[in-house]
């Protein structure tokens, strides 16, 4: 299977994954340029998906959100376990002091 074949498939996986939940929303008509290549790949997914090459870029648009939220999200979360770690190392050590001062 070509890249560009793989490519198509991807992009139609994505529109039948999100291109139905927005068939009740408003929609916005937008002009916008891209190369020729990319306009054909996406041409190709809407057809294999039996969508259309709106649905397909605006699937290919919320999945490419949704990934970035989930990026910075993880990175959130790995600086919060960070300081987790560090405020807990403290306390162990607060700790530790409190008990070898404790008198039984």
């Amino acid at each position: 299977m070509s890249s560009s074949t793989s490519r198509v498939h991807a992009l139609a996986e994505t529109a039948a994954t999100y291109g139905a939940a927005t068939t009740s929303v408003p929609h916005v008509k937008l002009s916008i340029s891209l190369p020729a290549e990319l306009v054909a790949e996406v041409r190709a997914a809407a057809e294999d998906a039996q969508s259309s090459v709106s649905a397909v870029i605006a699937a290919a648009l919320r999945s490419s959100i949704a990934t970035s939220d989930q990026a910075r999200l993880d990175q959130a979360l790995a600086l919060d376990t960070e300081d987790n770690a560090a405020w807990a190392s403290d306390v162990l050590a607060l700790t530790a002091r409190a008990w070898a001062d404790l008198e039984w």
